[in-house]
């Protein structure tokens, strides 16, 4: 199992939108639909990862928190909040990771393969907690099968003690308990 850390496929879906966000943004004051639609420079075209562009611009009135037809960076600051505070949909994971590193793959593999265990509260959304929450149960679960519960019942005790009179044996061997 992937090493399931929350945070990390979070910071990494959320720089990824960041950074894509200031590519295309390529000086302006804000993003428009326009320019998701046909970025200034092929350069920046071929860039910016093609799933992420589509996200863009399916949730464009959704990251415009002010409706003014640009998104601005506190537009995407107040965004990019809630997806931290609210957690990300299956759909908002797969875009917005969509151009993640071979060790960030695995772990959203991970977390979308096992999406609807991790979403304990069962709103379609998982945040970091229930990430990490669902890591530990695993990691949990993964000693118990390694180190089964011992009974107690099959344990036993040994005593020793020492019956010698010999005046030169220790006190601090008297009673030796092996367990």
């Amino acid at each position: 199992m992937a090493k399931l850390i929350g945070s990390s496929l979070f910071t990494g879906a959320i720089s990824s939108l960041n950074s894509n966000y200031l590519l295309l943004l390529n000086g302006n004051t804000g993003l428009t639909l326009d320019n998701i639609l046909n970025p200034s420079s092929d350069d920046i075209k071929y860039t910016v990862n093609q799933t992420f562009r589509s996200y863009l611009m399916s949730n464009f009135n959704q990251i415009d928190m002010d409706g003014d037809g640009t998104i601005s960076q506190e537009d995407l600051s107040g965004y990019t909040t809630k997806l931290q505070t609210q957690g990300m949909t299956y759909s908002e994971l797969s875009q917005l990771c969509a151009s993640g590193s071979g060790s960030m793959s695995s772990l959203l593999d991970t977390v979308l393969s096992n999406f609807s265990e991790i979403d304990s509260n069962n709103d379609g959304r998982v945040t970091q907690a229930e990430i990490n929450a669902y890591r530990i149960n695993e990691e949990i679960k993964e000693v118990k099968e390694k180190y089964p519960k011992i009974d107690p019942t099959k344990m036993s005790m040994f005593y020793e003690t020492d019956t010698s009179n010999d005046a030169s044996s220790s006190t601090d061997n008297d009673d030796k308990v092996f367990n």
